[in-house]
């Protein structure tokens, strides 16, 4: 079957588009990007007293087609491991990964707050994770570390019982938090991705901050 021409006047047929049918976004994207090219008419010639207008919505249009040809600029998370679930921070959150040396109790302090531990001659103060995400508390391994963490012009640790790696999350692969993660005490997630098999739950740093105080009464 003869390829199509442009315009009514005689011409080579244009070759056929072929779309993969999965890979990067921003191929994808190019494609769909050529087959509209192709299908607009040649930009007529700028004449009459409209002509200014009209060069505007000309580029008007040539913009809106290079901003969806755009590749998708991807978040970047820092992900651990907390009683057997993965989860992410913003990576712009975070300010260092430590090892666990030495956290010292702090009396009459909030339930999920494991203590303090020294950082570069300062004090940090350490959460446990594991009790404020409502998981009972276990001890210190090899693996365990403390994820440094700025919010709301504040610097603490949150100790996870490992560290994973740093990844780059399309947000078009964001999606709501499934009902089964979900309660009335997890508005601190604020979606969920599916990679490599596995389900990473990104966290709101500034909310998973926020201890409700039925998790005191629960502790004690």
């Amino acid at each position: 079957m003869a390829g199509r021409r442009r315009g009514d006047g005689e011409g080579a047929p244009e070759p056929p588009l072929y779309l993969p049918s999965s890979g990067l976004a921003e191929d994808i994207l190019a494609g769909l990007a050529a087959v509209a090219s192709r299908e607009e008419p040649a930009d007529e010639p700028l004449e009459g007293p409209g002509r200014i207008l009209a060069l505007v919505d000309r580029l008007t249009r040539r913009a809106s087609r290079e901003e969806a040809a755009a590749p998708e600029e991807p978040e970047v998370w820092v992900t651990f491991e907390v009683a057997g679930e993965v989860y992410g921070l913003p990576v712009l959150a975070v300010e260092e990964v430590l090892r666990v040396t030495t956290i010292t109790r702090l009396p009459y302090a909030p339930a999920p707050v494991r203590g303090i531990t020294q950082l570069r001659g300062r004090v940090l103060p350490v959460v446990d994770l594991r009790v404020r995400l409502g998981q009972a508390p276990v001890e210190v391994g090899a693996r365990s570390r403390i994820v440094v963490v700025t919010t709301r012009g504040r610097t603490l640790g949150l100790l996870v019982d490992a560290a994973r790696q740093v990844v780059k999350l399309p947000p078009s692969a964001l999606e709501a938090p499934p009902p089964e993660v979900m309660s009335e005490r997890s508005g601190f997630i604020t979606a969920v991705c599916r990679r490599e098999g596995a389900l990473i739950i990104l966290l709101d740093v500034d909310e998973v901050l926020l201890v409700p105080d039925s998790l005191d009464a629960e502790a004690g």
